[in-house]
């Protein structure tokens, strides 16, 4: 597994896509504070996929 506090997979400073790693959630190391969902890993996309559907779902009901 890589660290976050490496640069591979860091891209723009902001978004982090390593599918090696096996982390969902990522500290970032430029900023000094605050996380980053790693895009390589499947389950960020799931929680993704099941964020935007609950979002719409409640657009869709107002």
């Amino acid at each position: 597994m890589k660290s976050s506090n490496r640069d591979d997979g860091w891209l723009t400073g902001r978004l982090y896509f390593n599918r090696e790693d096996k982390r969902v959630m990522i500290k970032r190391p430029q900023s000094g504070f605050g996380y980053t969902m790693n895009s390589g890993n499947k389950c960020t996309w799931i929680i993704n996929i099941i964020f935007v559907i609950i979002i719409f779902i409640l657009v869709s009901v107002h």
